[in-house]
C-alpha cells in the first residue's frame, strides 16, 4: 500500500484551460526537488472553458487527483472541499497563475513540517519579498491590506498572496467557520487563526503578476471590500462593548441633563413649538448636503477624477449616515468604498476626506473666533481645536514625506492646499456650518419664540454650535449624541441672556435631533439610490 502522502498541494481551477497542464507540471517538478511524499489536486470549481477535460486526463489516479464540482463553489469553497478530501497532513494551495515562484515552495512547507508553525503564508509586502505588478493594483493591495489590519486587527502584512499551507487538522475546523468561500476566504481564515492563537509565519516571496490574471481591479476589490466592513459589523456585534458603553454615555448624559434642567419643562417647551420653523430649517439643512456634494466633488476633481454631483451628495450622506449610527468615524471609509463604484482610487478619496475634514475644522474655529469676538465669551475649546489644526497640517506636511502608502495620500492632501483650492474649499466649508448656524437659530426662534428673532442672538449661536461642533471631534458616542446636547446647552445658558436651561437643552435635543434625522433619511435613499446593500457598509 502507497504510504500516505505528507503534503497535499490543491490548484484551484476555473475556465484555466490554457494553463492549467502546466501549472501542474511546474508543482510537481517543484515538490520533486523538496523530497516530500506529496499528491497534487485539481480543485476544478464548474469550469466551462474544457478545464475538466483537462483535469480529468491529467489526473492518474496517484499523484494527480481531480475533485470537479458542477457549480461554482467559490474559490475558497473549491479549496476547502479539496483540503477536506487530501491525504496529506499538511495542505496548501498555489494559485494556477504561478504569479508566486515555486522556489519558495520548499520554505512554505518546511515553516509547518520542520519549525513547526501552524499556518504559513507567501507574503508579496514583507522585508525581502520583490512584487512586480502595476501601481494601481500594488496600492489597492496596500490599502486592503492596512484596512484588514486596521479594521480587524490582523498582524498579518498580505492576507491575499495566493501561497499558502496549513495543518490539515486545524484548517478543516478554521476554514468551515470562515463565512466567505470566494475571496475574502483565505482572509477570514487568516483573521480567525490570530484569534485562536495559531501560529503563522509570512515567507517573503518572489511575486510577477501574470498577464492573464483574472482579478478585476474594480469588480474584486468591490466583493473584498464589502465583505470586510461585513466581517467588521459581525465582530463589533458580537462583541458590542465599545459600543453599549457609547450608548449607555449618550443616554446618561441626555438623562442627566433632563433630570438637571427639569423633565417637565423641557417636553412643555417641545410641545409648543412652531413647526414651521423647525420645517424650514428641516429643509435648508436637507439642502445643505448639496453643498457637502459639490465640496466632496470638487476635491475629488482637484485629484484628476470626475463624478456627479448627485453621485457626491449621496456619498457625502451615506458616510455621515454612518458617522451618526456609530461611535467611530467608519462613515470616512465608507464614503471611499461608495466612491470606488467610479473607479476613484481609496487613497485618492482618503485624501480628499483628510482635506475636507482640516477645512471642516478650520471653518468651525473661525466661526467660533468670530462669535467669542462679538459676545466677548471666553472658552478655551477653539483655541484647543486650533491647536490641533496645527497638529494635524504638521503631521501631514510629515507624511508627505514618507515613501508610502500614507506618503502618497498625504502629498495628494497637499496638492489641494494650494492657495487657490484652500480658498475654494474654506469657503465651502464655512457656508456649510454657517447653513449649520441657521438651522439652530431657526429651532431657536422655533422654541424660544420672537423674541429670540433678533439677529443680536445670532453670534451666540454661532458661538453654540461651533464649540458642540469641536466636541464631536473625538467621538465617544455614536454621532457625538449627549456630548453634542451637553455642550450647546452649557453655551446657551451661560452666554445668553433671557435663555434658561431648560430651553436650551430643548434647543440642543431639537437642532441635532432634527439633523441626525435628516442625515439618516437622505442616507438611506442615498443607499436605494445606488443599490447598496447596508451590510456592506456595516
Amino acid at each position: 500500500m502507497q504510504e500516505k502522502p505528507v503534503v497535499s498541494v490543491v490548484l484551484p481551477a476555473y475556465n484555466e484551460a490554457m494553463r492549467l497542464e502546466m501549472a501542474v507540471m511546474e508543482i510537481i517538478k517543484a515538490l520533486e526537488k523538496i523530497g516530500y511524499d506529496y499528491e497534487v489536486i485539481i480543485a476544478e470549481d464548474g469550469s466551462t472553458d474544457g478545464t475538466a477535460e483537462i483535469a480529468a486526463k491529467l489526473a492518474d489516479g496517484n499523484r494527480i487527483r481531480h475533485l470537479h464540482s458542477d457549480e461554482r463553489l467559490g474559490k475558497g469553497g473549491a479549496i476547502l472541499r479539496a483540503f477536506e478530501a487530501a491525504k496529506g497532513s499538511i495542505v496548501a494551495f498555489v494559485d494556477v497563475d504561478l504569479s508566486t515562484d515555486l522556489k519558495h515552495l520548499k520554505e512554505l512547507i518546511d515553516a509547518i513540517a520542520v519549525e513547526g508553525y501552524d499556518i504559513a503564508i507567501g507574503s508579496r509586502l514583507t522585508k525581502g519579498s520583490k512584487a512586480e505588478r502595476p501601481v494601481r493594483r500594488n496600492v489597492a493591495s496596500k490599502v486592503y491590506n492596512f484596512l484588514v489590519r486596521f479594521m480587524l486587527g490582523s498582524k498579518v502584512k498580505d492576507h491575499q498572496c495566493g501561497f499558502k499551507a496549513f495543518k490539515k487538522d486545524l484548517i478543516l475546523d478554521l476554514g468551515k467557520k470562515a463565512k466567505d468561500r470566494h475571496w475574502f476566504w483565505d482572509t477570514e481564515v487568516l483573521v480567525l487563526a490570530q484569534r485562536e492563537g495559531l501560529r503563522i509565519k509570512e515567507i517573503p516571496v518572489e511575486w510577477k503578476q501574470s498577464k492573464d490574471s483574472k482579478i478585476s481591479l474594480a469588480k474584486d476589490s468591490g466583493y473584498m471590500l464589502g465583505k470586510l466592513f461585513q466581517m467588521w459589523a459581525e465582530e463589533t456585534r458580537s462583541s458590542r462593548k465599545f459600543l453599549v458603553f457609547s450608548i449607555i454615555l449618550a443616554v446618561s448624559i441626555i438623562a442627566g441633563i433632563a433630570s438637571f434642567v427639569g423633565l417637565e419643562n423641557v417636553v412643555s417647551i417641545l410641545l409648543s413649538a412652531n413647526p414651521y420653523y423647525i420645517t424650514l430649517a428641516a429643509v435648508i439643512y436637507a439642502l445643505s448636503y448639496v453643498v457637502r456634494g459639490e465640496r466632496f466633488r470638487y476635491i475629488v476633481s482637484r485629484l484628476g477624477y470626475t463624478v456627479s454631483l448627485v453621485f457626491s451628495t449621496e456619498s457625502v450622506a451615506i458616510s455621515q449616515t454612518m458617522n451618526v449610527v456609530t461611535p467611530v468615524r467608519v462613515g470616512d471609509v465608507a464614503r471611499a468604498y461608495v466612491f470606488r463604484l467610479r473607479d476613484v482610487p481609496f487613497t485618492t478619496s482618503i485624501s480628499g476626506l483628510a482635506v475636507e475634514r482640516i477645512f471642516d475644522l478650520a471653518a468651525v474655529v473661525f466661526i467660533a473666533f468670530v462669535a467669542i469676538a462679538v459676545t466677548g465669551f471666553s472658552n478655551p475649546s477653539p483655541f484647543y481645536a486650533l491647536a490641533m489644526l496645527f497638529v494635524i497640517v504638521a503631521l501631514l506636511a510629515a507624511f508627505s514625506r514618507m515613501e508610502n502608502i500614507l506618503g502618497r495620500i498625504a502629498r495628494d492632501a497637499k496638492r489641494l492646499m494650494d492657495m487657490r483650492n484652500s480658498a475654494v474649499i474654506f469657503v465651502q466649508s464655512a457656508i456649510i456650518w454657517l447653513i449649520d448656524v441657521i438651522v439652530c437659530y431657526l429651532v431657536l426662534i422655533g422654541l424660544g419664540g420672537a423674541q429670540f428673532a433678533n439677529p443680536v442672538f445670532l453670534p451666540a449661536v454661532m458661538l453654540a454650535v461651533s464649540i458642540a461642533n469641536v466636541s464631536k471631534v473625538i467621538p465617544l458616542t455614536p454621532g457625538g449624541i449627549g456630548t453634542y446636547e451637553a455642550v450647546m446647552t452649557g453655551i446657551f445658558a451661560s452666554s445668553m441672556s433671557g435663555m434658561d436651561a431648560s430651553l436650551a437643552f430643548a434647543v440642543s435635543l431639537i437642532d441635532h435631533g432634527l439633523k441626525n434625522l435628516i442625515t439618516l433619511i437622505l442616507g438611506l435613499v442615498a443607499v436605494a439610490s445606488l443599490n447598496i446593500r447596508l451590510r456592506e457598509l456595516r
